[in-house]
């Protein structure tokens, strides 16, 4: 009787059902509504009907929803929108977008303090994780979603939220929770005749009893929601019904039937675009012809489906098509495309389950689960206490209990408070001076390096100048040079080469001033600017307040920081006036370096990347100093810099 029910069934054509029930009464409804609000989430309600049916149509009804939605700022409606269409992204396989829609609409909702609408979102995340791969993150997100709605107490949403949670659960090979859940699912479903999601559930419970072998009980299945699927329109649910009596009777060896049905998902597939669902029914021709051992066929089959799973990015079925592409090529004797295959599997295997997902999916179920339990026992042992205790003491007892809830809650608050800022502080100590040992560690290096450097260059280079000097005297000396072309080339010669002795003496100086810790810094930036050509730029420089020497790294720093200031005017400001002003506090020293030159824009400060400023705000965060620079085209630039005495 069951399998004659069947044959009748299907004999029904795909694409004859009358108009949905519920579109028809939600659109008499839209004809009547006067408030905006009402008539967006009116159009919002009929493109999920449509959705399953007619997408064109259910991509008009949630366009002139979000257009309402947006003209009168109803962020409720365009929370609901984003929702939508995040599910819709799902059916075109465009998983990215399904993401940046859900994560909106979750922002959203709780921007307006409207919880059901976080729970969309998060169960948009948690489909897009499941098509993705990502077990571990799916369910945490459909667990936050099913706690939300639990909580309002919406008895479709915790459907929805358990029918998700049966589908991960199947994906990554927990039959029995996965058959938990649907049936839990189900129940829930019948209760508020909410078909969609009573179809969703059944496929589901058809897929699990087919995994194992019970076609009898798993065709049932299909039975049923394919009477639910003719009732309601619903295109979709009718497609994966086809689609799992298509696997059952290629399992039950009944090719030519499997075969046909297939097609006929493929049809239906087609007609929503769908590039996952359609890789998975050219995935499943391919098995059907690899079990005839028809190897040429499955291969042509499989190729097309491996593409649809990769534009789509959906994952799983990309695993299963290279496990099934790989025997497919051993089978053909293409033993090197069959590896290749193999290993890519092997690949995405490890990627998308693995012990550590496992143990954190357990986990989560566990805690969502102990959670509620735990709910249950406070609830019924305050029933209890309420119950034994007389009506005259009731009120005392509750005031008294609610009094210490409430001193307790204060206390640990404050403990609690008094710890974190105890060891914020204490964290932040350490990162200070973890901070200043590297500084101070990679400051001193430098020193070091541009003292090893200075020394090299004056007992080095500076020595080899002297030396060629002087060779060239002699030789000059001993030679009768006639021509008077020869004797200015030799002159020259010897300029060029006594000019170079002064440049690398002035630079080795520069790299390590001798007298830097010994005479003060006021003293050395005076000896340091009297080595600057007057006649290219003056510089005036003013001092007040170094009668005592500061701390020897202070000190050091600071002279670098104003060496390095003057060396960038001389080289990037074309001025002629440089003015300096030094001046120590109490506790802070002001140095104000002042030039005429061209200037630069401000705004574009943060793309000059040289070492020298580099070094300047190292030396500045060391200090625990601040540095300002004012400065315009044309208009010269005034640099200020403050750190502590």
């Amino acid at each position: 009787m069951r399998k004659l029910l069947l044959m009748l069934l299907l004999c029904i054509p795909v694409f004859g059902f009358a108009q949905n029930k519920t579109v028809d009464s939600l659109e008499k409804v839209l004809a009547s509504a006067k408030a905006d609000t009402i008539r967006s989430d009116l159009y919002y309600k009929i493109a999920l009907e449509l959705q399953r049916m007619d997408p064109v149509q259910a991509e008009k009804m949630i366009g002139q929803s979000m257009a309402i939605a947006q003209k009168t700022n109803f962020q409720k409606g365009i929370a609901n929108v984003y929702s939508f269409k995040s599910i819709q992204s799902s059916y075109k396989g465009e998983f990215d977008s399904m993401k940046v829609y859900s994560e909106k609409c979750i922002e959203i909702a709780k921007k307006v303090n409207f919880p059901l609408g976080v729970a969309k979102g998060e169960n948009g995340l948690g489909i897009f994780y499941w098509q993705t791969g990502n077990f571990s993150e799916a369910i945490k997100n459909h667990l936050s979603a099913l706690a939300i709605r639990e909580k309002l107490k919406d008895t479709v949403g915790i459907a929805t939220s358990l029918g998700n949670l049966a589908l991960v659960y199947f994906d990554n090979q927990n039959s029995k929770e996965a058959e938990r859940n649907a049936l839990l699912s189900v129940e829930l479903a019948k209760k508020v005749n909410k078909s969609n999601i009573v179809i969703s559930n059944l496929q589901l419970l058809a897929n699990v009893y087919g995994q194992d072998g019970k076609f009898d009980k798993a065709l049932a299945r299909d039975a049923e929601a394919f009477i639910l699927c003719k009732q309601h329109n619903d295109m979709r649910g009718l497609s994966q019904v086809y689609s799992n009596m298509a696997n059952c009777y290629t399992a039950m060896k009944q090719y030519d039937k499997g075969l046909k049905y297939q097609l006929e998902v493929l049809k239906i597939d087609e007609f929503f675009g769908d590039k996952k669902n359609i890789s998975d029914t050219y995935m499943n021709i391919s098995a059907a012809y690899a079990d005839q051992k028809e190897f040429k066929p499955a291969l042509d089959w499989m190729l097309k489906g491996l593409k649809y799973a990769r534009e789509s990015k959906y994952k799983q079925g990309e695993k299963q098509g290279w496990g099934a592409l790989s025997n497919i090529y051993e089978q053909l004797g293409d033993y090197k495309n069959g590896l290749a295959a193999h290993q890519k599997y092997q690949s995405m295997s490890v990627d998308l389950i693995n012990e550590k997902s496992n143990q954190q999916i357990a986990l989560m179920q566990t805690q969502f689960d102990t959670e509620k339990k735990e709910q249950k026992i406070t609830l019924l042992n305050k029933e209890n206490t309420i119950q034994k205790l007389s009506i005259s003491k009731q009120a005392t007892t509750i005031a008294i209990i609610i009094g210490l809830l409430i001193v307790a809650l204060v206390v640990a608050g404050l403990v609690y408070n008094r710890n974190k800022l105890k060891q914020k502080a204490q964290l932040q100590a350490q990162m200070l001076q973890h901070q200043d040992t590297l500084t101070k560690a990679v400051i001193d290096a430098e020193e070091h390096e541009r003292k090893r450097i200075g020394a090299d260059l004056h007992d080095g280079v500076g020595q080899l100048f002297s030396a060629v000097k002087m060779n060239l005297n002699g030789l000059f000396e001993r030679i009768n040079l006639q021509r008077d072309e020869d004797r200015f080339l030799a002159e020259n010669t010897l300029a060029l080469v006594d000019e170079s002795c002064k440049e690398v003496r002035m630079i080795s100086h520069q790299m390590m001033p001798s007298s830097l810790l010994k005479s003060g810094i006021a003293s050395d930036l005076k000896k340091f600017i009297e080595k600057i050509d007057a006649d290219s730029l003056k510089i005036k420089l003013e001092t007040t307040g170094f009668k005592d020497q500061l701390e020897s790294n202070v000190e050091t720093m600071l002279y670098r920081i104003i060496q390095e200031t003057i060396n960038n005017v001389i080289k990037h400001a074309n001025a002629t006036q440089l003015d300096i002003t030094l001046k120590r506090y109490d506790n802070e020293i002001t140095a104000v370096i002042k030039d005429n030159g061209v200037g630069f824009d401000t705004t574009k400060a943060g793309s000059f990347e040289g070492i020298g400023l580099k070094n300047i705000l190292t030396r500045i965060e060391y200090l625990r100093g601040t540095i300002d620079c004012q400065s315009a085209l044309g208009m010269g630039t005034t640099v200020t810099v403050n750190v502590p005495a």
